[in-house]
C-alpha cells in the first residue's frame, strides 16, 4: 500500500535549522530515559494497542519523577514546537501552554513533534529537551505514517511514550495535533491513565482528507465538500476505496478515546460532525492572541487613499499568494495603478518551478507589488503598519487562519475569500470584504472598490471589536477541562 504521499520538506514553509539556535546538544529528557529492552511489545490488529509483557530482566533502577507539584498536570501536545517551526496551530499551542503555566492554575508540559530536518534522532529513545527546559519535551517524529496517520516506529509509542506517561501521570492531555507522535499516544494515554481527560483541538481536516488535510481535489484542484472512499479513491487511484474506508475506521476507532473536541470555527466543527464525531463532543472556541495596542495607521498626505494592501502568511499554493499577484497583474493591466500590494512570507521551501514564477510576476510588476521575505510573528506590528487592509485568499476552505486574529488585533480590515472559517471571521461589509474564493478578478474587484469607496475603510475599522485575549482563552478552556472532570 502506498501511504506516504508528502514528506516534511514539502510540508514545511518555514524552517529554522537547529544549528541556527542556542540549543543545548540532544539530551534525554530526565523523565524519559528507557532501555528499550525493558519491555517487549507483542504484534497486535491495527485497530488495537500491542500487549506489553513485562521483561523479567529490567533493570528496576529507574529515573525518579521529579514532578512534586500537586496541581492537576495538563500536557499539551502539538505536531511541532515553534522554536524549529512558527507554524500557525504551533503557535497557538506553545501560546496557551505559556499563558495556562503563568495563570498558575495547572502545572503545565509542553510536547512538540519534530521532524529529520529539526534534530537528529537520539539513539535508544525519541524524547530530547531543548534549553534544558524540563517543561518542554521535543519527540522525534519523522519515521511517519501519513496515510493512517500512525508512527512508525512502534517502540517509541509502545515503550517510551507509554513509560514517560507513567512518569509523568498527567491529569489531562491537549493534543493539538498527534502527527509525527501518531494516533496510538490517544489510546496509549487511556491504557496507562484510565482516569486522564484528552482534548483534541482540530486545526484542519487531516484526518477526513489524505490530501494535506486540505479537502481540494488532485485532478482538477476543486474544492471538495464531502468525504467518501470512492471520492478519495478517484484523488488517489493506487488507493482502494476499501483501503480508505480501513484509513477512516483506524482513524475513528482512536479518536474515540478524546473526551472533548475543541475547534476554532463553526465550520470546521460542522464539517468534523458530519464526518462523524458526536456533536456532544465538539465545543467551538476561538483561538486567542496576545493583545497589543494596534499599530500607528499610515500617515496620508492631501489626496491620498488606503490603498496599501498587505498579504501575511506561508506562501504556498493553498494559501493564495500568486492569486493576489493575479489579481495585482489583472488591475494593471485595466489601467488601474492606484495601490500596492506587499507580500511578506516565506517562499524558499517551495519548488523552483513555483519560486521561478512567483518572482517573474514580482519583478515584472515591482511598481506595484513588493516582496519583503519571511518574517517573524513578533514583527507582524511593525510589519502591518505599512499597509491599510490585509488580504487573505486562501483557495482551501481554511479553519481559522492566525492572520485574521492579528489583523484584526491591529484594526486592519479584512479581504478575505468567501469560503469556510474566512467568510466565517470576516463578516462582510461589516469588517472586512468577501470576494468569490479563487477567482482573481473577483478579488482584483474588490479591492479597487476598496480603493475608490472613500468612507468604506473607516467604517470597517470601526466595527472591529476586540479580540479574544490570550488570557480570556485560557480560561475559557479550564472550563472545558472542569467540565470534563
Amino acid at each position: 500500500m502506498k501511504k506516504k504521499f508528502y514528506n516534511d520538506k514539502q510540508r514545511h514553509q518555514t524552517i529554522i535549522n537547529a544549528q541556527d539556535l542556542p540549543l543545548t546538544q540532544p539530551t534525554t529528557h530526565p523523565l524519559l530515559s528507557v532501555n528499550p529492552a525493558q519491555k517487549t511489545p507483542v504484534a497486535s490488529p491495527v485497530t488495537s494497542a500491542p500487549i506489553m509483557v513485562e521483561n523479567p530482566q529490567k533493570n528496576k533502577q529507574e529515573p525518579k519523577i521529579t514532578i512534586t507539584s500537586k496541581k492537576p498536570k495538563l500536557l499539551i501536545v502539538a505536531h511541532n514546537h515553534p522554536h524549529f517551526f512558527p507554524g500557525g496551530a504551533e503557535i497557538i499551542a506553545y501560546d496557551l501552554f505559556k499563558t495556562m503555566r503563568e495563570q498558575g492554575n495547572l502545572d503545565v508540559f509542553f510536547m512538540g513533534g519534530v521532524s529529520w530536518e529539526d534534530r537528529k534522532v537520539h539513539t535508544g529513545t525519541p524524547f530530547q529537551t531543548i534549553n534544558d527546559k524540563s517543561d518542554e519535551i521535543i519527540f522525534w517524529g519523522a519515521d511517519f505514517d501519513y496515510f493512517l496517520q500512525s508512527q512508525n516506529i512502534k517502540s517509541f509509542m509502545y515503550l517510551d511514550f507509554k513509560l514517560f506517561l507513567e512518569k509523568m501521570q498527567p491529569d489531562i492531555i491537549h493534543f493539538h495535533h498527534t502527527m509525527r507522535i501518531g494516533l496510538e499516544a490517544l489510546q496509549i494515554a487511556k491504557q496507562v491513565l484510565p482516569n486522564v481527560k484528552i482534548f483534541y483541538t482540530l486545526h484542519e481536516y487531516i484526518f477526513i482528507c489524505n490530501r494535506d488535510g486540505q479537502m481540494v481535489r488532485t485532478k482538477n484542484n476543486e474544492l471538495c465538500s464531502e468525504y467518501a472512499p470512492s471520492r478519495c479513491h478517484q484523488c488517489f487511484p493506487d488507493i482502494s476505496p476499501a483501503e480508505f474506508k480501513m484509513r477512516e475506521i483506524f482513524i475513528k476507532s482512536h479518536l474515540e478515546h478524546v473526551d472533548k473536541f475543541i475547534s476554532p470555527s463553526k465550520f470546521l466543527s460542522d464539517r468534523f460532525i458530519t464526518w462523524g464525531i458526536p456533536a456532544e463532543k465538539m465545543q467551538v472556541l476561538e483561538n486567542g492572541r496576545k493583545v497589543t495596542p494596534p499599530a500607528p495607521f499610515r500617515n496620508l498626505g492631501k489626496g491620498e487613499k488606503r490603498n496599501v494592501f498587505g498579504y501575511f502568511g506561508q506562501i504556498n499554493p493553498y494559501k493564495g499568494a500568486t492569486l493576489a499577484l493575479k489579481a495585482a497583474k489583472y488591475l494593471v493591466e485595466q489601467d488601474f495603478t492606484d495601490f500596492r500590494l506587499e507580500i511578506f512570507g516565506n517562499v524558499e521551501m517551495q519548488p523552483d518551478e513555483f519560486k521561478k514564477s512567483f518572482f517573474k510576476m514580482i519583478d515584472k510588476y515591482s511598481n506595484n507589488i513588493g516582496f519583503h521575505g519571511k518574517y517573524k510573528n513578533a514583527d507582524v506590528p511593525e510589519l502591518i503598519k505599512q499597509v491599510d487592509w490585509t488580504i487573505v485568499p486562501s483557495t482551501w476552505w481554511e479553519n481559522s487562519p492566525l492572520v485574521i486574529q492579528e489583523a484584526f488585533m491591529h484594526k486592519r480590515p479584512i479581504i478575505a475569500s468567501d469560503i469556510g472559517g474566512m467568510a466565517e471571521k470576516v463578516e462582510d461589509k461589516v469588517t472586512g470584504l468577501h470576494f468569490q474564493a479563487r477567482s482573481e478578478i473577483s478579488l482584483a474587484r474588490t479591492i479597487k472598490a476598496a480603493v475608490e469607496d472613500e468612507g468604506l475603510w473607516q467604517k470597517l475599522v470601526d466595527n472591529i471589536g476586540p479580540r479574544l485575549s490570550l488570557e480570556e482563552c485560557a480560561l475559557e478552556h479550564l472550563k472545558i477541562y472542569n467540565n470534563q472532570a
